[in-house]
């Protein structure tokens, strides 16, 4: 986690209003060949000091934010392999086994949870977007994602912390979260196939989609099922934001703009969508019936 970067290191001593550029500049170089990051893990770890000391610009506590100068030369953070395409996304010949493991365990327990996801094949969304969903954000053929399940955790003891409450947040992951996704007639069969089940059952809570008796169904249930099926079909276990991986793998297969798919994504910048999104989902023989194509 996080914390334990910065445990036991001197600069958590440093009175915020009076850490300074050379210092932050020091500690910043240091931490980075200290813990061999890569620059995912360093923008990760400074993200506490940049939105501290902003915080502390706007209480006028300081003139500026000292971190706003701090530069780490690429060259110093450790290089990150791209993974394999088949650990990133379903495969083609996965997809269609997963989805209907899905509606078998609906029609065998009669849990939307287990719903969500196909939808989630047919939306993209975050996983904690998805639990968000409800019925007010169904506008006709699209769907405006504007809320996420958060996780809300408090410390237990000097070192330690606990899981505690799961709630809403009215808010997305970044400005480009909040946004309209189109549904397709799959996902629009989807969330009527849902609704109705809800309704049968009496099952209501605040307009959720995904309810069972108890309330709103939490994105751990759901990524749990998406695990229970990959065991099924014989599979390494996936989690969803592969789901995720997988739709806009195909958004981009499709040929359809880059800009379309990085706002359907929620990513601000079309080079989040491409370095991290961007997977071959096909088999080694329809890799290879491609190539012979292109080199015919």
């Amino acid at each position: 986690m996080t914390q334990n970067y910065y445990k036991d290191d001197p600069i958590i001593h440093i009175p915020l209003v009076k850490l300074e550029y050379d210092t932050l500049q020091e500690w910043a170089l240091r931490i980075v060949k200290e813990k061999k990051l890569t620059k995912k893990q360093y923008y990760n770890l400074t993200v506490i000091f940049r939105q501290s000391l902003e915080y502390a610009v706007q209480k006028k506590l300081i003139p500026e934010n000292p971190f706003s100068k701090v530069h780490v030369d690429a060259k110093l953070f450790r290089s990150q392999k791209k993974p394999a395409d088949e650990t990133q996304v379903f495969l083609t010949d996965e997809q269609p086994k997963i989805v209907a493991e899905a509606w078998e365990d609906f029609r065998k327990t009669g849990a939307v949870a287990c719903l969500a996801v196909p939808l989630a094949f047919q939306t993209g969304m975050r996983l904690g977007e998805i639990v968000a969903i409800r019925e007010e954000d169904i506008q006709g053929n699209y769907l405006h994602v504007q809320r996420m399940e958060v996780r809300q955790v408090q410390p237990t003891g000097a070192d330690t912390w606990s899981k505690q409450t799961f709630t809403v947040a009215d808010y997305t992951k970044s400005e480009a979260g909040d946004r309209k996704i189109y549904l397709s007639k799959n996902a629009r069969e989807i969330i009527r196939t849902v609704i109705e089940s809800n309704r049968e059952h009496g099952y209501s809570d605040e307009g959720y989609l995904f309810i069972n008796e108890k309330g709103r169904v939490r994105s751990e249930a759901v990524d749990c099922r998406i695990r229970k099926y990959c065991r099924h079909i014989g599979i390494a276990a996936k989690a969803t934001h592969k789901i995720r991986k997988t739709y806009i793998s195909t958004l981009i297969d499709s040929g359809l703009n880059i800009n379309e798919i990085r706002k359907l994504a929620g990513h601000e910048d079309e080079r989040t969508t491409y370095k991290n999104y961007c997977f071959n989902r096909m088999t080694n023989s329809e890799t290879e019936n491609l190539l012979e194509k292109a080199l015919s």
